[in-house]
């Protein structure tokens, strides 16, 4: 599970494909069309893509992903052009789709089958630091490969990562032994695996009906959807008179700042609504600050920003697999997918028509406007329910599904 993370994520072409896309005649405004491409492919897949993963092994559905996501690559760097990039979200989009929900129900079925779903928010978080650490990886890769092969050298060597994840994810398979039986099967009849609608109706039932999953669904949305201004801060960059060479080291300390963030988050992950309130409103400051100081030195603000958010997705995240307690977990989480992918349509949208008289500074800084309307949501009508951490590690809730993750993983959070 670490090892496929780190290998989708360890991507050199991440900090540097807007640049990458503008060097061939991309506008500011093209560019925001072409993100909300993205996400529109990931909302439309996202909900159905979760059905998929409760009802077919999980981790062949992560395998695909990473296929999808390794083509899209290849095209925006063997066929630089508008068709070839919106080509490549689109793929994109679909391997997001596919991996949201599936690889957090993949964990947390996992470690629920060991009896140890208190330990998810643990090890969930270490995931959470190892994508932000191979994101930082990535960043500082970027500047040589620039430097000796240009934008096609980060590109290709993204090919070869992502086309290394999809092994990767087979290899799970040793550790998923499929989907559950459909419950309370016949006298004298063998158990069959609940159909695809089935379980889909179930998850997006769990989802509405659940309060406590509801508020959970919601707050992980949102939390999730608000992140995505991150593929503004390449342009941000290169706008305050960085380098293109050293725009991804730049792009280090955001990056390094949600490791932080993801490694603090698994020790927080019981925090009510009051304290993530009061981060928010901090880190939301913080990136209009960063933002809207024209320099350089202005990523320390934003920095801040990505390490509060990614504490508080983990901590959004927690909560939401442990209110989970039907058969569709990955359908779920997916609903909490498709939700964010609502939200970042809503920025991507807004900043797109915001860039034809606004600065990539002010459409940064725009973007902490709803995270602080969500501090102040969450501090004037916080859910009593999670003002204190509810007794999850003593009381899980059983699993749905025996889909085991791999026992290195399991076997590591306990050191």
């Amino acid at each position: 599970m670490y090892l496929y993370t780190g290998l989708t994520e360890l991507l050199p072409l991440n900090a540097v494909y807007a640049l990458l896309m503008t060097s061939h005649g991309v506008s500011t405004g093209e560019l925001s069309v072409l993100f909300a491409v993205w996400t529109l492919t990931t909302f439309v897949c996202e909900v159905p893509s979760g059905a998929l993963a409760d009802r077919f092994p999980r981790h062949r559905v992560l395998a695909a992903a990473a296929l999808a996501q390794c083509t899209g690559f290849a095209l925006w760097t063997a066929l630089p052009s508008l068709g070839s990039f919106a080509a490549g979200f689109v793929l994109w989009g679909a391997g997001t789709a596919l991996t949201s929900g599936t690889l957090q129900s993949l964990l947390y079925d996992g470690l629920a089958g060991e009896g140890r779903a208190g330990q998810y928010a643990r090890v969930s978080s270490r995931m959470a630091a190892v994508q932000a650490c191979s994101l930082a990886a990535s960043s500082l890769a970027a500047t040589p490969l620039v430097l000796l092969g240009g934008y096609a050298a980060t590109g290709w060597v993204s090919v070869l990562f992502t086309l290394l994840a999809v092994p990767t994810a087979l290899g799970l398979g040793r550790w998923a032994p499929g989907p559950a039986p459909a419950p309370e099967p016949g006298p004298g009849t063998q158990p069959e695996p609940p159909g695809y609608l089935t379980v889909l109706r179930a998850g997006l039932a769990e989802a509405r009906g659940t309060p406590r999953v509801r508020s959970a669904v919601l707050l992980t949305a949102a939390l999730t959807g608000l992140g995505v201004v991150d593929e503004y801060l390449p342009v941000l960059a290169r706008e305050a008179g960085t380098p293109a060479a050293a725009v991804p080291l730049l792009l280090l300390l955001p990056w390094a700042a949600m490791a932080a963030g993801g490694f603090v988050g698994g020790r927080v992950a019981g925090a009510g609504d009051r304290l993530l309130a009061v981060l928010l409103g901090a880190g939301g400051a913080a990136l209009a600050a960063g933002a809207l100081t024209g320099r350089p030195a202005g990523f320390l603000g934003i920095a801040a920003f990505y390490c509060v958010l990614r504490l508080a997705q983990i901590v959004a995240g927690t909560r939401l697999q442990h209110a989970i307690s039907g058969p569709a977990r990955a359908t779920v989480t997916s609903v909490a997918g498709l939700g964010a992918q609502a939200v970042a349509l809503g920025v991507f949208l807004t900043l797109g028509l915001a860039a034809r008289w606004a600065s990539a500074a002010v459409l940064v800084a725009l973007t902490a406007v709803p995270v602080l309307l969500l501090a102040v949501r969450l501090a004037v009508r916080p859910d009593a329910a999670h003002d204190v951490p509810p007794p999850w590690p003593d009381e899980p809730p059983p699993p749905a599904r025996a889909d085991a993750v791999e026992r290195t993983v399991v076997k590591e959070s306990d050191a």
